[in-house]
């Protein structure tokens, strides 16, 4: 989520839960941040704002070959996130797959439905536009791609290089 996203979702959470909540924040390098309003006359009332991390580098495991050839430098250091032209270079790699014959890059596998949606006229339309079309569809699915992998978690949130 961007910022202004998870300062917008704190205040409906702090005006929702309003003066009668305790807060708790835990923000942790590694696996993101928890803001959390708990009611305290109704114990299980409860909203919480979480903000990942790792979400891009888990989901470089699923075309590894491709991101080392194109994001050498995201895969060598292990950054937790991909640029915007990152994201619509990826973006654009997939409608050239669905423009092709090729349904998979690596380990993703894009359907027919798919394929036929990134060739369709709004979207081809729409992608030489519209940057931050492409940049938010490829963003959807890395973080699809990253939730689809729950086994990988633990593997990409201890592998970051510390500096």
């Amino acid at each position: 989520m961007t910022d202004a996203t998870i300062k917008a979702m704190k205040q409906i959470c702090d005006s929702v839960m309003g003066r009668n909540s305790k807060l708790y924040e835990h923000r942790d390098r590694i696996l993101g941040s928890k803001y959390i309003r708990t009611s305290t006359v109704q114990h299980d009332k409860k909203f919480q704002v979480v903000n990942s991390t790792g979400k891009h580098t888990n989901a470089v495991l699923s075309c590894l070959s491709w991101m080392q050839q194109n994001f050498r430098d995201f895969v060598k250091n292990r950054r937790e996130f991909l640029s915007d032209s990152d994201k619509r270079k990826f973006f654009h790699e997939m409608q050239k797959i669905a423009q092709s014959n090729e349904s998979s890059m690596e380990m993703l596998q894009i359907s027919d439905h798919v394929k036929t949606k990134l060739q369709s006229h709004n979207i081809l339309a729409t992608t030489p536009t519209d940057k931050n079309f492409t940049r938010n569809i490829a963003d959807l699915v890395l973080i699809a791609m990253s939730k689809n992998q729950q086994h990988v978690k633990a593997i990409a949130a201890n592998s970051r290089r510390t500096k």
